[in-house]
This record gives C-alpha cells, sequence and structure tokens, in this order.
C-alpha cells in the first residue's frame, strides 16, 4: 500500500449577488467563473455539458434558465459546444 500526499485545499470564489445599475448577476456570474479559470479550459470544437436541475413541481432549488445561458454564453465565446444535461431526483 502506497501513502498519498493529501489533496491541495480547494479554491473558494464568492461574489456578492446585489446588483447595480453598472453590473448585473449575469455579468457577476461571467466575471466570477473567468476569474475562477474558465479561459484555461480548451473548449474548442469540443461539447461541453452543463448539468443542472430543471426543477419539479414546488421545488425552489433548481438552476435558473439565465444562468445557464450566462454559462453557455461564455463556453461558446471560448469555442465550445454547450448543451444542457439534467439531473433530475425522480
Amino acid at each position: 500500500m502506497t501513502a498519498t500526499a493529501p489533496a491541495a485545499p480547494a479554491k473558494v470564489y464568492f461574489t456578492n449577488l446585489r446588483t447595480h445599475a453598472r453590473e448585473s448577476q449575469l455579468d457577476k456570474l461571467k466575471r466570477l467563473i473567468r476569474r475562477a479559470g474558465i479561459e484555461q479550459i480548451d473548449f474548442e470544437n469540443k461539447f461541453v455539458a452543463i448539468k443542472i436541475h430543471f426543477g419539479e413541481l414546488g421545488n425552489l432549488s433548481f438552476l435558473r434558465p439565465n444562468y445557464a445561458r450566462a454559462v453557455a454564453d461564455v463556453v461558446k465565446e471560448l469555442g465550445g459546444k454547450p448543451f444542457l444535461t439534467d439531473c433530475n431526483t425522480l
């Protein structure tokens, strides 16, 4: 049995989602994912799954469509071919 080195602590990114006339929530989301390093990933001509949960009747824990769109827009800007895939609890 070999010992493995402990994993490096994960970086956590945070942004205040309060909006101002100068910058919308979607603009903040795009800036956040860029700061997290999305531009270091090679998406050129590759299909990119955006895993979401479309929600269920009466359930509020789902990704808002406009947030998925913002991520998809950044992936497209980087040459990727984004598509949505669901992960429901049924």
